[in-house]
């Protein structure tokens, strides 16, 4: 028995099996994710993936990419890593200041978009004593493990820690 034989279908049975469901619409009230946070263990940072229904599938907001909120607690510095995955952070509240790799870090507060490539070294340090750095995190987090590619620096695979 030949465990490795393929399947076929044609083209057009496989082009109308990529008309999945559409994503609908989503609110996250930030009272909501605001109280979440405050029920959270204590922690020097604080995330939560947003999810589409009552499920860790629905993480997934959109094709291949995910949506959390991150809440760098005061006096917390989130060293800087990398890994193949990039990161969109809008800051919500807060100040802070964001390392990318060797160069000077950058003061970063309220209204400020961030864009991480892959593998570009980042990290955010919150100097604050009473302030949390609060961040949307938009990545690409499903799209990269669905590519089997998913990993950091230190060529951990899998799982992030």
């Amino acid at each position: 028995m030949d465990t490795f034989k393929g399947s076929f279908f044609t083209y057009q049975d496989f082009r109308n099996s990529l008309q999945g469901s559409s994503p609908k619409p989503q609110v996250w009230k930030g009272s909501d994710l605001a109280s979440l946070q405050r029920d959270m263990q204590p922690s020097d940072t604080d995330i939560v993936a947003l999810s589409s229904e009552s499920s860790i599938g629905g993480c997934e907001i959109l094709p291949g990419t995910v949506i959390s909120m991150q809440w760098l607690n005061p006096g917390t510095t989130l060293n800087g890593h990398a890994h193949t995955w990039w990161h969109l952070f809008i800051i919500q509240s807060g100040r802070g200041e964001l390392t990318l790799g060797d160069a000077e870090a950058v003061a970063v507060g309220s209204g400020d978009v961030i864009v991480v490539p892959a593998w570009n070294p980042h990290g955010f340090v919150n100097g604050s004593v009473d302030e949390p750095l609060v961040m949307l995190n938009i990545s690409n987090m499903p799209q990269v493990a669905a590519l089997s590619n998913f990993a950091d620096q230190n060529g951990r695979i899998g799982v992030v820690k």
